[in-house]
């Protein structure tokens, strides 16, 4: 099969050198976050499934995962959960094949169960946070589409595309990296930083200000001084990030709400 590329020269400005310049990044305890990994998770638990199963991945869709807000009574020293969060996986999978039953919805439970234990082991699964699958089937027509064997390239039975960009600018760089750091290496040392982490940088001309959200685990912080020293640590460490990886002004403000 002839690869069908085509490269043209973008006959425009580029983005650092443009006047202002917009950036946002969440991190993978925000809710959007959760969703997106525990979609991509059953995805690809499921795929795993079809291959050893049937040897080959059958039709399914898996990316509409839906989060329901909980409800916390927040203290010092350590609050409690009133309402669990309510995670919902929906989506469409083929649960027969050849007369065998699939075992697609335990597939998508464990799935979940596994991923957010990794990614949010804050969570108790079952009290803090409840997931429930409610995955239909796609119609005949679509899973034939999709599984058509005597194709020489692969069917697909939806449309989509992907858009990616390089190099990083330095405001792209500086919130993609803030956040890794805030949620990696930096939260392994301060553990009252949870990982609901989003990270907001706006460039104009030489000044870039980084506003950053950042949800405290209340059982690690005993008082408002703490709190406030708590801010302040990642204030300091966002900015030192920043002015490692730029020579424009930087501003960081972390929890703007609070005042």
């Amino acid at each position: 099969m002839d690869r069908n590329i085509q490269v043209s020269r973008l006959d425009r400005q580029a983005v650092e050198d443009q006047e202002v310049e917009i950036v946002e990044r969440k991190g993978i305890g925000h809710p959007d976050s959760i969703c997106d990994g525990v979609a991509e998770s059953v995805s690809r638990a499921l795929s795993q499934l079809y291959l050893d199963r049937v040897g080959k991945v059958l039709h399914y869709n898996t990316d509409e995962t839906q989060l329901v807000a909980g409800r916390a009574a927040p203290a010092y020293g350590g609050g409690e959960v009133v309402e669990p969060i309510y995670l919902l996986i929906v989506g469409r999978a083929t649960k027969e094949y050849d007369g065998e039953q699939l075992p697609v919805d335990s597939t998508a439970l464990a799935a979940a169960r596994e991923y957010l234990a990794e990614a949010i082991p804050e969570l108790e699964y079952g009290t803090d946070v409840v997931v429930d699958v409610k995955l239909g089937e796609g119609s005949g027509d679509l899973q034939d589409v999709f599984g058509e064997e005597t194709q020489q390239v692969p069917m697909a039975n939806d449309t989509s595309f992907g858009v990616g960009h390089a190099p990083l600018t330095e405001t792209e760089t500086i919130v993609y990296e803030a956040e890794r750091e805030l949620n990696t290496t930096y939260h392994d040392e301060h553990p009252e930083l949870g990982p609901d982490v989003k990270i907001m940088g706006k460039r104009e001309g030489d000044r870039i200000d980084i506003t950053v959200a950042a949800a405290m685990v209340d059982r690690y912080v005993d008082g408002l001084d703490d709190y406030d020293d708590a801010v302040s640590d990642v204030r300091e460490f966002v900015t030192e990030l920043a002015e490692d990886r730029t020579d424009r002004e930087v501003s960081v403000d972390v929890n703007t709400a609070d005042d």
